[in-house]
């Protein structure tokens, strides 16, 4: 019966919060959308006709494309659910429920966002003719470890947050560095091969790296390959010691 009333809990939760995301919208659901192509399209047009930084390599539109929808993904779910705590302060204090389940469905709310512009990259690969490669099997194994990753990361800045309302602002700052330092907007393969292992050291840019291997091929792939899925069992392990231990005060602090 609990797991069943968890379940109806955090299927409600994630269903309100997807639907007031975009209440009063005049394009609706339609921004899950817009937001990556646009995002894409001022990215391609200054880094690949005006830079001409993709230049030498093939299918850099998807490339390009591949990393920000991937990204955005990783981005949306660990903003949303490290506030998603204090958001839902009302509910904290008020009613009992086991404080995961809020963290749960923030993050299937971000999921379900990303699923929706998933489409957009399958949509570009049928216009524009990209062979739909065997390996792409392996996508839901990757999505997988993306998303306990991000999850396992949130569970801890969510629980820092309660107490330290600062780490928005900081967290903001930090994605934009990872922004950059991780090979989204540029091939991997123009940086020295030195730093190629520098790059490898940061999750994200290992898996994002992975994803597009399944999706074009030919890509650069670290012999660090074990790297992301030990850090993101790692982080999982902490951020669940981490959340369960500090998450009878949130009440009080909220």
């Amino acid at each position: 019966m609990a797991f069943k009333h968890n379940y109806e809990l955090i299927r409600e939760l994630a269903v309100n919060d997807f639907k007031l995301k975009y209440n009063n919208s005049i394009l609706g659901y339609f921004w899950s959308l817009l937001k990556p192509i646009a995002l894409f399209g001022i990215l391609y047009l200054v880094f690949s006709v005006f830079l001409r930084l993709g230049g030498g390599m093939a299918h850099y539109q998807f490339y390009l494309l591949i990393g920000i929808i991937f990204w955005m993904f990783f981005y949306e779910l660990t903003v949303l659910s490290m506030q998603s705590i204090v958001s839902k302060a009302n509910l904290v204090q008020k009613i009992y429920v086991p404080k995961i389940t809020i963290i749960i469905a923030t993050s299937l709310t971000s999921l379900l966002t990303f699923l929706l512009n998933l489409a957009v990259i399958f949509i570009f690969m049928l216009i524009f003719g990209l062979e739909f490669r065997f390996a792409l099997w392996l996508l839901p194994i990757y999505l997988l470890e993306l998303y306990l990753f991000s999850f396992g990361l949130s569970l801890i800045l969510a629980t820092l947050f309660v107490w330290f309302r600062d780490l928005a602002h900081i967290w903001e700052i930090l994605l934009q560095i990872m922004f950059y330092a991780t090979p989204i907007i540029y091939p991997l393969s123009v940086v020295p091969p030195k730093y190629q292992k520098i790059a490898f050291l940061n999750p994200i840019a290992q898996i994002i790296q992975d994803i597009r291997e399944i999706f074009l091929g030919d890509q650069v792939i670290s012999p660090l390959w074990w790297l992301a899925p030990v850090a993101t069992v790692l982080l999982l392990i902490i951020g669940l010691f981490v959340f369960t231990k500090k998450s009878k005060y949130f009440a009080e602090e909220v």
